[in-house]
């Protein structure tokens, strides 16, 4: 007959050699973690604080950066009153059909009365 003491070697019974360990693991590093994508590192980024300018108020970057374009198209800026008016079109505000008789900048003060942000505030630090 066979001997005990002899490992059998085949079909589920590997040798003792390339078994697992007892008490580590089969794949030791893991899985590797998932890269971030930009959507992740845009937001973790915007929600960064900042302090405002001539303020100890800290706000959110996205807020700043908002505030800040708010008050370059009240100034008159046309790229930032059309970078405004993107927004406000995608976020669902504003109107569909810009009013030619209308100027920029009365245009701009228009959107800023019905968002509730005509009331003035201290400038914002550039992001």
């Amino acid at each position: 007959m066979t001997d005990e003491k002899t490992p059998t070697v085949g079909y589920m019974n590997p040798p003792e050699h390339t078994r697992f360990k007892k008490g580590k693991s089969g794949n030791p590093r893991g899985r590797p973690r998932k890269r971030e994508d930009l959507n992740t590192v845009l937001h973790r980024v915007l929600k960064r604080k900042v302090r405002v300018k001539d303020n100890d108020q800290k706000l959110m970057i996205r807020d700043a950066l908002i505030w800040k374009l708010r008050d370059l198209a009240l100034q008159g800026d046309k790229q930032a009153l059309a970078v405004q008016r993107r927004i406000l079109a995608e976020v669902g505000f504003g109107d569909s059909e810009p009013h030619p008789q209308i100027d920029a900048k009365a245009r701009a003060e228009s959107l800023a009365r019905r968002l509730g942000l005509d009331k003035p505030n201290k400038d914002v630090a550039d992001a």
